[in-house]
């Protein structure tokens, strides 16, 4: 931040020196500090509640992967033809197929994988299952526990300084259109002397 807009902004943020600052002018400066200071405020909140959602999936994290594992499926029909994909994009076009799965303790499963288009039957398609032996989504993973805490941290944050910033802008829009009022009701007053009409 330069020398002058940071000039400005102290200046805005204390109009107090300035005989000319009125009580809009005070109400705005208040707002302002104000939301400075909820911005920074929500910055170690934001990092508790953060540390706090990463413990909680931290636990998450060891059930899953203690109670999901990761088994081989075979498809037991061919999947669907593709349909537009697109071989630039790299893009992988996936249909759920029939398929069975063998269990640990040599229980077969049946019922319906994610597999890749034009796949055929016998292709073999790795996919995660539950302590009911049928298929549930990957179990979540530290790094995901992190990112998910960052996420909402962030979120937070955001939400806390979005609102102060929205709340200063709908400040300082009532302040003008006030003030644009009082000039337009002065002039009119005025504007007779000094036009001559």
């Amino acid at each position: 931040m330069t020398a002058k807009p940071m000039s400005r902004l102290v200046h805005r943020a204390f109009p107090h020196r300035n005989p000319l600052a009125s009580t809009g002018d005070r109400v705005e400066s208040a707002v302002l500090v104000l939301g400075i200071a909820v911005s920074m405020l929500a910055v170690p909140v934001a990092c508790a509640v953060g540390s706090e959602i990463y413990a909680s999936q931290k636990n998450r994290v060891v059930v899953e992967q203690a109670s999901k594992k990761r088994v081989d499926a075979i498809l037991t029909e061919d999947a669907p033809p593709a349909v537009g994909m697109s071989e630039r994009s790299g893009a992988v076009e996936s249909a759920f197929v029939r398929a069975t799965w063998r269990l640990d303790g040599g229980t077969t499963r049946r019922g319906e994988v994610q597999a890749r288009r034009d796949a055929k039957a016998g292709a073999i398609v790795p996919v995660w299952v539950g302590e009911d032996g049928m298929v549930t989504e990957p179990p979540l993973t530290s790094e995901g526990a992190a990112i998910d805490a960052v996420f909402l941290a962030l979120l937070l944050w955001s939400a806390a300084a979005g609102s102060a910033v929205l709340l200063h802008l709908i400040t300082r829009f009532a302040h003008k259109r006030v003030r644009m009022g009082r000039w337009a009701k002065e002039w009119k007053r005025i504007a007779p002397e000094w036009t001559g009409r």
